[in-house]
Protein backbone atom coordinates (compact mmCIF):
# COMPACT_ATOMS: atom_id res chain seq x y z
CA UNK A 1 0.00 0.00 0.00
CA UNK A 2 1.35 3.44 -0.87
CA UNK A 3 1.58 6.38 1.52
CA UNK A 4 -1.77 7.66 2.71
CA UNK A 5 -2.80 10.96 4.26
CA UNK A 6 -4.02 9.88 7.69
CA UNK A 7 -6.26 12.93 8.02
CA UNK A 8 -8.19 11.83 4.91
CA UNK A 9 -9.17 8.45 6.35
CA UNK A 10 -12.85 8.42 7.30
CA UNK A 11 -15.03 6.15 9.39
CA UNK A 12 -16.72 5.13 6.12
CA UNK A 13 -13.46 3.62 4.86
CA UNK A 14 -12.95 1.81 8.17
CA UNK A 15 -16.45 0.35 7.90
CA UNK A 16 -15.81 -0.78 4.32
CA UNK A 17 -12.53 -2.45 5.25
CA UNK A 18 -14.18 -4.27 8.20
CA UNK A 19 -17.28 -5.23 6.20
CA UNK A 20 -19.68 -3.58 8.64
CA UNK A 21 -22.06 -0.64 8.60
CA UNK A 22 -20.82 2.87 9.34
CA UNK A 23 -23.02 2.91 12.46
CA UNK A 24 -21.37 -0.26 13.79
CA UNK A 25 -17.87 1.02 13.09
CA UNK A 26 -18.70 4.30 14.84
CA UNK A 27 -20.04 2.47 17.87
CA UNK A 28 -16.84 0.46 18.21
CA UNK A 29 -14.51 3.41 17.72
CA UNK A 30 -16.41 5.69 20.10
CA UNK A 31 -16.69 2.90 22.72
CA UNK A 32 -20.42 3.29 23.27
CA UNK A 33 -22.42 0.83 25.37
CA UNK A 34 -24.31 -0.39 22.30
CA UNK A 35 -23.86 -4.20 22.06
CA UNK A 36 -21.45 -5.31 19.34
CA UNK A 37 -20.19 -8.89 19.03
CA UNK A 38 -16.54 -9.43 19.92
CA UNK A 39 -15.53 -10.74 16.45
CA UNK A 40 -17.11 -7.68 14.83
CA UNK A 41 -15.42 -5.35 17.29
CA UNK A 42 -12.04 -6.92 16.58
CA UNK A 43 -12.56 -6.57 12.79
CA UNK A 44 -13.32 -2.87 13.18
CA UNK A 45 -10.31 -2.25 15.40
CA UNK A 46 -8.05 -4.16 13.02
CA UNK A 47 -9.35 -2.15 10.04
CA UNK A 48 -8.79 1.12 11.92
CA UNK A 49 -5.22 0.08 12.75
CA UNK A 50 -4.47 -0.95 9.16
CA UNK A 51 -5.73 2.38 7.84
CA UNK A 52 -4.11 4.45 10.63
CA UNK A 53 -7.53 5.87 11.31
CA UNK A 54 -7.67 8.73 13.84
CA UNK A 55 -11.19 9.79 14.85
CA UNK A 56 -12.02 13.45 14.59
CA UNK A 57 -12.31 14.54 18.21
CA UNK A 58 -14.45 17.57 17.38
CA UNK A 59 -16.96 15.51 15.43
CA UNK A 60 -17.02 12.89 18.19
CA UNK A 61 -17.63 15.50 20.86
CA UNK A 62 -20.56 16.94 18.89
CA UNK A 63 -22.22 13.53 18.91
CA UNK A 64 -21.39 12.45 22.46
CA UNK A 65 -21.59 15.94 24.03
CA UNK A 66 -18.28 15.13 25.69
CA UNK A 67 -15.06 16.93 24.82
CA UNK A 68 -12.75 15.11 27.27
CA UNK A 69 -11.35 18.56 28.01
CA UNK A 70 -10.80 19.78 31.57
CA UNK A 71 -9.50 23.24 32.50
CA UNK A 72 -7.72 24.30 35.68
CA UNK A 73 -8.04 28.01 36.48
CA UNK A 74 -5.06 29.27 38.47
CA UNK A 75 -4.19 32.68 39.82
CA UNK A 76 -0.59 32.61 38.65
CA UNK A 77 0.91 29.67 36.79
CA UNK A 78 4.42 30.68 37.86
CA UNK A 79 3.46 30.10 41.50
CA UNK A 80 4.78 26.69 42.72
CA UNK A 81 1.56 26.32 44.73
CA UNK A 82 -0.48 26.03 41.54
CA UNK A 83 2.18 23.94 39.80
CA UNK A 84 1.81 21.24 42.46
CA UNK A 85 -1.99 21.24 42.27
CA UNK A 86 -2.01 21.19 38.47
CA UNK A 87 0.38 18.24 38.38
CA UNK A 88 -1.96 16.28 40.63
CA UNK A 89 -4.95 17.13 38.43
CA UNK A 90 -3.09 16.14 35.29
CA UNK A 91 -1.93 12.81 36.72
CA UNK A 92 -5.52 11.65 37.24
CA UNK A 93 -6.88 13.34 34.09
CA UNK A 94 -4.31 11.65 31.88
CA UNK A 95 -5.10 8.23 33.33
CA UNK A 96 -8.80 8.82 32.63
CA UNK A 97 -8.29 10.05 29.06
CA UNK A 98 -8.89 13.77 29.65
CA UNK A 99 -6.86 16.59 28.19
CA UNK A 100 -5.94 19.25 30.78
CA UNK A 101 -5.38 22.91 29.98
CA UNK A 102 -4.21 25.53 32.47
CA UNK A 103 -5.71 29.03 32.39
CA UNK A 104 -3.77 31.78 34.15
CA UNK A 105 -6.24 34.39 35.43
CA UNK A 106 -3.79 36.76 37.17
CA UNK A 107 -6.53 36.94 39.81
CA UNK A 108 -8.40 39.40 37.55
CA UNK A 109 -12.21 39.09 37.43
CA UNK A 110 -12.52 40.05 33.75
CA UNK A 111 -9.94 37.49 32.73
CA UNK A 112 -11.56 34.77 34.83
CA UNK A 113 -14.98 35.47 33.30
CA UNK A 114 -13.45 35.40 29.81
CA UNK A 115 -11.94 31.98 30.44
CA UNK A 116 -15.18 30.52 31.78
CA UNK A 117 -17.09 31.78 28.72
CA UNK A 118 -14.43 30.43 26.34
CA UNK A 119 -14.51 27.04 28.06
CA UNK A 120 -18.29 27.02 27.80
CA UNK A 121 -17.99 27.72 24.06
CA UNK A 122 -15.49 24.86 23.75
CA UNK A 123 -17.88 22.58 25.66
CA UNK A 124 -15.23 21.72 28.26
CA UNK A 125 -16.39 18.80 30.38
CA UNK A 126 -15.08 20.29 33.59
CA UNK A 127 -13.59 23.38 35.20
CA UNK A 128 -11.48 23.29 38.34
CA UNK A 129 -10.94 26.55 40.22
CA UNK A 130 -7.62 25.89 41.92
CA UNK A 131 -7.39 29.29 43.64
CA UNK A 132 -9.66 31.07 46.07
CA UNK A 133 -12.64 33.19 45.13
CA UNK A 134 -12.22 36.86 44.31
CA UNK A 135 -14.17 39.27 46.49
CA UNK A 136 -14.93 42.14 44.14
CA UNK A 137 -18.20 44.14 43.98
CA UNK A 138 -20.86 42.19 42.04
CA UNK A 139 -18.26 39.72 40.79
CA UNK A 140 -19.33 36.57 42.70
CA UNK A 141 -22.82 36.91 41.20
CA UNK A 142 -21.46 37.37 37.67
CA UNK A 143 -19.21 34.35 37.98
CA UNK A 144 -21.99 32.18 39.40
CA UNK A 145 -24.21 33.02 36.40
CA UNK A 146 -21.43 31.97 33.98
CA UNK A 147 -20.79 28.76 35.89
CA UNK A 148 -24.52 27.95 35.96
CA UNK A 149 -24.46 27.88 32.15
CA UNK A 150 -21.73 25.22 32.28
CA UNK A 151 -23.71 23.20 34.82
CA UNK A 152 -26.94 23.36 32.80
CA UNK A 153 -25.06 21.94 29.81
CA UNK A 154 -23.98 18.97 31.91
CA UNK A 155 -20.45 20.14 32.67
CA UNK A 156 -18.92 19.84 36.12
CA UNK A 157 -17.31 22.59 38.18
CA UNK A 158 -15.45 22.27 41.48
CA UNK A 159 -13.24 24.47 43.65
CA UNK A 160 -10.08 23.53 45.54
CA UNK A 161 -10.02 26.51 47.91
CA UNK A 162 -12.34 28.82 49.81
CA UNK A 163 -14.66 30.24 47.18
CA UNK A 164 -17.87 32.18 46.58
CA UNK A 165 -19.16 29.65 44.02
CA UNK A 166 -21.99 27.34 45.04
CA UNK A 167 -20.43 24.18 43.61
CA UNK A 168 -18.79 21.07 45.12
CA UNK A 169 -15.49 21.81 46.80
CA UNK A 170 -12.50 19.93 48.19
CA UNK A 171 -10.13 22.08 50.21
CA UNK A 172 -7.58 22.10 52.98
CA UNK A 173 -8.53 23.75 56.27
CA UNK A 174 -7.05 27.23 55.78
CA UNK A 175 -8.71 28.69 58.88
CA UNK A 176 -7.76 25.78 61.10
CA UNK A 177 -4.22 25.62 59.74
CA UNK A 178 -3.61 29.33 60.36
CA UNK A 179 -5.10 29.10 63.83
CA UNK A 180 -3.00 26.04 64.64
CA UNK A 181 0.23 27.65 63.44
CA UNK A 182 -0.42 30.82 65.43
CA UNK A 183 -1.13 28.75 68.52
CA UNK A 184 2.16 26.92 68.04
CA UNK A 185 4.03 30.23 67.94
CA UNK A 186 2.27 31.21 71.14
CA UNK A 187 3.38 27.92 72.71
CA UNK A 188 6.95 28.83 71.78
CA UNK A 189 6.58 31.99 73.85
CA UNK A 190 5.94 34.53 71.08
CA UNK A 191 3.47 37.30 71.86
CA UNK A 192 4.24 39.89 69.17
CA UNK A 193 3.46 37.88 66.04
CA UNK A 194 3.32 39.68 62.69
CA UNK A 195 1.09 38.33 59.94
CA UNK A 196 1.95 38.97 56.28
CA UNK A 197 -1.38 38.81 54.48
CA UNK A 198 -2.23 37.84 50.92
CA UNK A 199 -4.28 39.89 48.42
CA UNK A 200 -7.14 41.61 50.21
CA UNK A 201 -9.64 40.60 47.51
CA UNK A 202 -8.78 36.89 47.77
CA UNK A 203 -11.15 34.90 49.99
CA UNK A 204 -8.66 32.21 51.07
CA UNK A 205 -6.10 34.85 52.11
CA UNK A 206 -8.70 36.48 54.34
CA UNK A 207 -9.66 33.09 55.81
CA UNK A 208 -6.05 32.54 56.89
CA UNK A 209 -5.92 36.02 58.39
CA UNK A 210 -9.07 35.18 60.36
CA UNK A 211 -7.43 32.00 61.67
CA UNK A 212 -4.45 34.02 62.91
CA UNK A 213 -6.69 36.58 64.62
CA UNK A 214 -8.85 33.87 66.19
CA UNK A 215 -5.83 32.25 67.86
CA UNK A 216 -4.67 35.58 69.28
CA UNK A 217 -8.17 36.35 70.57
CA UNK A 218 -8.38 32.95 72.26
CA UNK A 219 -5.06 33.66 73.98
CA UNK A 220 -6.27 37.07 75.14
CA UNK A 221 -3.69 38.93 73.07
CA UNK A 222 -4.86 42.21 71.47
CA UNK A 223 -4.57 42.32 67.70
CA UNK A 224 -2.12 45.02 66.63
CA UNK A 225 -2.97 46.50 63.19
CA UNK A 226 0.67 47.52 62.86
CA UNK A 227 1.70 43.86 62.84
CA UNK A 228 -0.59 42.93 59.94
CA UNK A 229 1.48 43.56 56.82
CA UNK A 230 0.48 43.35 53.15
CA UNK A 231 2.46 40.87 51.10
CA UNK A 232 0.06 40.05 48.22
CA UNK A 233 1.52 36.52 47.90
CA UNK A 234 4.58 38.16 46.32
CA UNK A 235 8.25 37.89 47.33
CA UNK A 236 9.02 41.48 46.26
CA UNK A 237 6.01 43.01 48.07
CA UNK A 238 6.88 40.97 51.14
CA UNK A 239 10.49 42.18 51.16
CA UNK A 240 9.23 45.79 51.16
CA UNK A 241 6.78 45.04 53.99
CA UNK A 242 9.46 43.39 56.10
CA UNK A 243 11.84 46.35 55.69
CA UNK A 244 9.29 48.47 57.54
CA UNK A 245 9.88 46.42 60.69
CA UNK A 246 13.32 48.01 61.04
CA UNK A 247 11.62 51.34 61.75
CA UNK A 248 9.87 49.99 64.82
CA UNK A 249 11.33 50.47 68.27
CA UNK A 250 12.95 47.22 69.48
CA UNK A 251 10.26 46.68 72.12
CA UNK A 252 7.56 46.91 69.44
CA UNK A 253 9.15 44.63 66.88
CA UNK A 254 7.63 41.19 66.34
CA UNK A 255 9.51 38.12 67.53
CA UNK A 256 7.82 35.96 64.90
CA UNK A 257 6.39 36.36 61.40
CA UNK A 258 3.60 34.14 60.07
CA UNK A 259 3.25 34.47 56.29
CA UNK A 260 -0.01 33.60 54.53
CA UNK A 261 1.79 31.32 52.06
CA UNK A 262 5.25 29.82 51.57
CA UNK A 263 6.26 32.18 48.77
CA UNK A 264 5.52 35.09 51.08
CA UNK A 265 7.53 33.44 53.86
CA UNK A 266 10.52 33.02 51.53
CA UNK A 267 10.26 36.69 50.60
CA UNK A 268 10.35 37.48 54.31
CA UNK A 269 13.51 35.38 54.75
CA UNK A 270 15.19 37.29 51.92
CA UNK A 271 14.14 40.67 53.29
CA UNK A 272 15.29 39.85 56.81
CA UNK A 273 18.64 38.58 55.53
CA UNK A 274 19.23 41.87 53.69
CA UNK A 275 18.46 43.71 56.92
CA UNK A 276 21.01 41.62 58.78
CA UNK A 277 18.43 39.88 60.96
CA UNK A 278 19.09 36.20 61.71
CA UNK A 279 16.35 33.57 61.51
CA UNK A 280 15.37 32.15 63.94
CA UNK A 281 17.83 33.76 66.39
CA UNK A 282 16.43 37.29 65.98
CA UNK A 283 12.98 36.41 64.63
CA UNK A 284 11.07 33.25 63.74
CA UNK A 285 9.41 32.84 60.33
CA UNK A 286 6.78 30.34 59.16
CA UNK A 287 4.56 29.90 56.11
CA UNK A 288 1.55 28.05 54.73
CA UNK A 289 1.45 25.37 52.02
CA UNK A 290 4.58 23.24 52.43
CA UNK A 291 5.91 23.67 48.90
CA UNK A 292 8.93 21.49 47.95
CA UNK A 293 11.03 24.67 48.14
CA UNK A 294 10.27 24.93 51.88
CA UNK A 295 12.74 22.13 52.50
CA UNK A 296 15.48 23.69 50.35
CA UNK A 297 15.66 27.28 51.62
CA UNK A 298 18.06 28.24 54.41
CA UNK A 299 16.92 27.97 57.10
CA UNK A 300 14.39 25.29 56.15
CA UNK A 301 10.87 26.63 56.54
CA UNK A 302 8.37 25.78 59.25
CA UNK A 303 4.99 25.71 57.53
CA UNK A 304 1.43 24.37 57.36
CA UNK A 305 1.34 21.17 55.32
CA UNK A 306 -1.46 20.85 52.75
CA UNK A 307 -0.28 18.11 50.32
CA UNK A 308 -1.04 20.15 47.23
CA UNK A 309 -0.45 17.40 44.69
CA UNK A 310 -2.90 15.17 46.53
CA UNK A 311 -5.37 18.06 46.53
CA UNK A 312 -5.15 18.18 42.73
CA UNK A 313 -5.57 14.42 42.43
CA UNK A 314 -8.55 14.40 44.77
CA UNK A 315 -10.14 17.30 42.89
CA UNK A 316 -9.86 15.63 39.50
CA UNK A 317 -11.09 12.31 40.88
CA UNK A 318 -14.17 14.02 42.23
CA UNK A 319 -14.76 15.92 38.98
CA UNK A 320 -14.82 12.62 37.09
CA UNK A 321 -17.24 11.16 39.64
CA UNK A 322 -19.57 14.13 39.13
CA UNK A 323 -19.42 13.76 35.34
CA UNK A 324 -20.26 10.06 35.68
CA UNK A 325 -23.12 10.70 38.12
CA UNK A 326 -21.25 8.85 40.87
CA UNK A 327 -20.44 11.66 43.32
CA UNK A 328 -21.88 10.68 46.71
CA UNK A 329 -19.92 12.86 49.13
CA UNK A 330 -21.13 16.08 50.72
CA UNK A 331 -20.75 19.29 48.67
CA UNK A 332 -17.99 20.69 50.91
CA UNK A 333 -15.12 18.45 51.97
CA UNK A 334 -12.45 19.93 54.24
CA UNK A 335 -9.56 17.89 55.52
CA UNK A 336 -7.24 18.90 58.35
CA UNK A 337 -3.83 20.45 57.84
CA UNK A 338 -0.75 19.79 59.95
CA UNK A 339 2.30 21.73 61.08
CA UNK A 340 5.76 20.80 59.85
CA UNK A 341 8.39 22.32 62.14
CA UNK A 342 11.78 22.99 60.62
CA UNK A 343 14.67 25.37 61.32
CA UNK A 344 13.04 28.77 60.75
CA UNK A 345 11.19 28.86 64.11
CA UNK A 346 12.34 28.46 67.69
CA UNK A 347 11.22 29.25 71.21
CA UNK A 348 11.64 32.88 72.17
CA UNK A 349 14.77 33.69 74.11
CA UNK A 350 14.14 35.05 77.57
CA UNK A 351 16.78 37.58 78.65
CA UNK A 352 17.95 37.17 82.22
Amino acid sequence: MGSRDISSISIVQVAERAGVSVATASRVISKTNYPVSEPTRQRVLAAAAELNYSPNSLARSMKTQRSNLVAVLVGDNSDPYFAEITRGVEDVANEAGYLTIVCNTDRKPAKELHYVQTLQDLRADGIIFAGGGLQEPDYPEQLQLKVNEVLRRGGAVITLSAHTLQVPSIQADSFGGARQMTMRLLELGHRRIAFIAGPSNLLVANVRLQGYMAALAEAGIPISPGLILQGNFSESDTERAVRGLANLAPEHRPTAIFAANDETAIGALLGLRKMGWKVPEDISVCGFGDLPLAQRVVPTLTTVHMDLRYLGRAGMTRLIAILNGEDTVEPLVIWPTSIVERDSTSAIRVLS
